[in-house]
């Protein structure tokens, strides 16, 4: 146990953009590609994530001050503050059964494509905290090691029969690719019943607001580097930025538009090499009958779609009011804000990059995000309690709109503490 959870801590100590290409390593030599390509591959592959994970913090850089000016200027006054994904996943991973988790899911995962029942290879190993967090909400509640396990397990499986159900929608963008990440795919069949919602309703149906099509209609204007000026502007102005703030705002959000999608690609071009290799692996091994594998990695890749980028940004401020009319929420958005592309990455790209379809699935998922992450609020506070987490003063309760996206988990920790909660 010691000696599994000193990898778990060395792992988290890597971080993602360290501890993927060593995984992206170990399975190209698995599936035989050649060893030149292979180090490519797997280099090229930490360089996207390098390139991917600095954007997303130049992004947060400018949003962060503007989500918290947004905040005092609707004059919100809420009693449980939203603390963020990370904060969220440090909770996970300081379970006492995070090693039987970590343990118990990568196994279970060889088991289900060995009967068929996933194509999905998880190598998103710094995600797994999504497993864990169902895992240390039910073991906390129920005092139950084996529940705790259990519920983990059901999740990943989930999980992966949801990156399957998912992968054809993104296989002409990402092929070879699925995304079982716990954060967003939950959301993915909602997404879709939605869009096939929208293709009934007269007049709406018609409009195509997808940013290439844009693009094509009204030329530079529609350019998704112009969008980002234009939204990077507006939320300067709203946040009550001076004149040079909201230039800088503009122009850096325009810059995340327009470097994002680039540092996704590097991304792909070497997970591209690997994904290759594993389908021809696949399809020679007798076990798996031929069929192919995606290769499961992080959500947040989907992020590199535009309509992503432009769908999440224009959800900062419509969270903020949804936080202050929805009746029984109780969470004041803050540091979740600056991820809303990741949480509603699947309400664009289910409606074929429709940024009108997927601004309208958005809201209504913040809805029920914002009071999902209310009613887990005092398992929020156990959770923090028992990692050792230390509130500043003057907040008593803290939740994060992460927790209103964990669907499964969230489901499963109401189940076991109705049955068997202490």
């Amino acid at each position: 146990m010691e000696i599994i959870q000193s990898v778990i801590d060395f792992m988290q100590n890597l971080g993602a953009a360290c501890m993927m290409p060593i995984f992206v390593f170990i399975i190209g030599l698995v599936v035989r590609v050649p060893l030149g390509a292979l180090v490519k591959a797997s280099i090229t592959v930490g360089c996207g994530f390098v390139g991917t994970f600095m954007v997303m913090d130049h992004l947060a850089e400018y949003i962060g001050p503007i989500s918290n000016a947004l905040v005092e200027s609707f004059n919100l006054n809420l009693d449980v503050i939203d603390v963020g994904w990370p904060v969220t996943g440090s909770f996970s991973w300081a379970v006492p059964i995070a090693p039987l988790i970590f343990v118990g899911v990568f196994v279970l995962n060889l088991i289900l494509i060995g009967v068929g029942f996933t194509r999905t290879l998880d190598v998103d190993i710094w995600n797994y905290w999504g497993f864990m967090l169902a895992g240390a909400m039910v073991y906390y509640s129920t005092e139950n090691v084996v529940f705790g396990l259990i519920a983990a397990l059901i999740t990943a499986a989930v999980t992966f029969r949801l990156a399957d159900y998912a992968a054809p929608v993104t296989q002409h963008i990402y092929p070879g690719i699925s995304f079982p990440h716990t954060c967003a795919i939950f959301w993915m069949p909602y997404a879709k019943f939605m869009d096939k919602i929208y293709d009934r309703i007269p007049g709406f149906n018609k409009l195509d607001a997808d940013p290439e099509h844009l693009k094509e209609r009204i030329g530079f204007f529609g350019d998704p580097m112009f969008i980002g000026l234009i939204i990077g502007a507006a939320l300067g102005a709203l946040a009550g930025q001076s004149p040079a703030e909201i230039i800088a705002t503009a122009i850096n959000i325009a810059a995340v538009m327009l470097l994002l999608p680039k540092m996704v690609s590097l991304l792909m071009e070497g997970l591209s090499t690997i994904a290759q290799y594993t389908q021809t692996w696949a399809q020679n091994m007798k076990f798996l009958k031929g069929k192919d594998l995606y290769i499961g990695i992080d959500g947040g890749i989907l992020m590199g779609r535009p309509s992503v980028i432009v769908v999440g940004v224009i959800m900062i401020p419509i969270m903020l009011v949804l936080a202050a009319i929805v009746p029984g929420n109780r969470v004041l958005p803050i540091a979740d804000l600056a991820v809303l592309t990741s949480w509603f990455c699947w309400c664009p790209v289910a409606a074929k990059d429709n940024i009108f379809r997927g601004i309208v699935s958005a809201i209504i998922q913040g809805v029920v995000i914002l009071l999902i992450a209310t009613a887990m609020t005092n398992i929020h506070d156990i959770l923090a309690m028992q990692s050792g987490y230390v509130y500043a003063e003057g907040i008593q309760h803290t939740s994060a709109l992460v927790m209103g996206q964990e669907l499964v988990p969230d489901l499963l920790y109401a189940v076991f503490n109705a049955l068997f909660g202490k």
